[in-house]
């Protein structure tokens, strides 16, 4: 693990904030450099959360003493902005969804590959020790094979929300804002990619899809049904069922007071505590790229796995009719 990472982060919005007031809870990282389109706004974050303020994007790359950083910016802007710091020689935490469509991942991360810079697509949760807990459990064969995964993740934004996430001609709505974390935790637990997938959900007048309910079906045969939202309240867990025994996770990507029960036939259940703050998660996931800095990518969210989830993303929205106007198709 690199003794310590200067991070420099891309934009000012709640993510960002959220991820600067995890910082000081990492083992590894400082922050160093805040970009906003505007001094006043870049100022009046590293006013709270520390941090030299630039009013461009290009200035936190151009920063000698930034080794790392964190795009935080609107979905249609990650793909720009990664290709600009890898081509900076900056280590790369691009918030989710990485890309618009896998068209646009396969592109901007030949150029990642072509510099040499670590990536990562900033699904903390698959850092987290909870997640590796369940993983450890589905790959020692504890439930033996994994049949059927239910998933949900999802918030009630009103109507009249004005932020990037009720836009659909920049990637907004449930799917690619939230619902990717089911498709993401799916993923995991199957060991492989989805070769069928549909989604059903309600497409809004801005394009959008409000929220929705999604099935996928693996090679091995494994299933896994999700809902989602921006407008919808949901429970918000993950379960797994396999061929001898189940796993529950009460919260899943915030892992706040989370529980994870194990259960199989005629056994007692065994139950694993897990309870990080919200500031917690975002530390554990700045040392999560600490500790494979000069490797290229973190073996427990590789890039083969962020693109895996763009294709699948991209044939849940074919199914929906879901097409973005700022995405890349030839």
């Amino acid at each position: 693990m690199a003794d310590g990472i200067r991070w420099g982060i891309l934009a000012t919005g709640s993510i960002a904030r959220q991820f600067a007031a995890g910082l000081p809870t990492s083992k590894t990282g400082t922050l160093k450099a805040v970009g906003s389109r505007s001094l006043e706004s870049a100022t009046a974050f590293t006013t709270k959360y520390g941090g030299t303020p630039y009013a461009s994007y290009d200035e936190v790359l151009a920063d000698p003493e930034v080794d790392a950083v964190y795009i935080a910016t609107p979905h249609h802007l990650h793909a720009e902005w990664t290709v600009k710091t890898a081509q900076a020689g900056k280590a790369i935490l691009c918030e989710k969804p990485f890309t618009l469509n896998a068209l646009e991942a396969e592109r901007t991360l030949a150029e990642v590959k072509k510099a040499g810079v670590f990536f990562m697509e900033a699904f903390m949760y698959r850092v987290h020790p909870q997640t590796l807990k369940v993983k450890e459990l589905i790959q020692s064969g504890a439930i033996g094979r994994p049949l059927v995964v239910n998933a949900e993740f999802g918030f009630a934004a009103g109507r009249d929300w004005g932020n990037f996430r009720a836009d659909g001609a920049v990637g907004g709505g449930g799917l690619m804002d939230v619902g990717t974390y089911c498709t993401s935790f799916a993923q995991l637990v199957a060991g492989e990619e989805a070769e069928k997938a549909s989604y059903l959900a309600e497409i809004t007048e801005k394009g959008y899809d409000a929220f929705g309910s999604g099935s996928l079906q693996f090679p091995s045969g494994m299933t896994a049904a999700f809902s989602t939202g921006i407008h919808a309240n949901l429970t918000n867990d993950a379960r797994v069922y396999g061929e001898s025994g189940s796993i529950h996770v009460t919260s899943p990507w915030k892992c706040a007071s989370s529980t994870v029960t194990f259960k199989r036939s005629g056994k007692d259940d065994e139950t694993f505590d897990f309870d990080s703050s919200n500031d917690q998660l975002y530390g554990i996931e700045a040392d999560a790229v600490a500790a494979y800095i000069g490797q290229g990518e973190n073996p427990n969210m590789t890039i083969a796995e962020t693109l895996s989830n763009m294709r699948t993303l991209d044939k849940l929205r074919a199914s929906a009719g879901l097409v973005f106007a700022a995405e890349p198709r030839a």
